[in-house]
């Protein structure tokens, strides 16, 4: 039962993952078409986009370790972002989802860059508060079995 628990909590942690890198892109991604002055997004490309999140996600939970969700950021975290980014990057390319311009294609590199540093920083704050509530109530269970 607790591998069949571990399984899904890595699962739903891809689900989450893949929906907040998912947005991240595909808000680049209106804003690259918004400059070009195109008020239209392509379903296709969007499909191609969630399809790389989850992707990328599986990456990052089995092969990369979470690194996103790390305790401290290192050289290690440093360069699985620098490496993720880069795939990003390159299927971005590939797939053209912006038309292969370089400016646009060099600006998401720095982007994603951008992304895997907030995201890091985000799982850190959560990890902070949930700390700092479960000592709380550690206290108070403490408190409550003195009495």
């Amino acid at each position: 039962m607790e591998k069949w628990k571990k399984f899904l909590s890595l699962e739903i942690g891809i689900e989450i993952k893949a929906c907040l890198y998912f947005a991240l892109i595909l808000f680049y991604y209106f804003l690259y078409c918004v400059l070009k002055g195109n008020l239209y997004a392509s379903i296709l490309l969007m499909a191609e986009i969630v399809l790389t999140a989850y992707a990328m996600s599986y990456l990052q939970v089995y092969a990369l370790h979470n690194f996103d969700e790390s305790e401290r950021f290192n050289a290690k975290v440093a360069v699985l972002s620098l490496l993720c980014s880069a795939l990003y990057t390159a299927v971005s390319y590939a797939l053209r989802w912006y038309d292969r311009n370089l400016t646009a294609t060099i600006c998401f590199f720095g982007y994603m860059l951008l992304c895997y540093a907030c995201t890091y920083l985000i799982f850190k704050i959560k990890r902070d508060i949930d700390t700092a509530h479960l000592n709380r109530e550690l206290e108070n269970f403490k408190k409550q079995r003195e009495k």
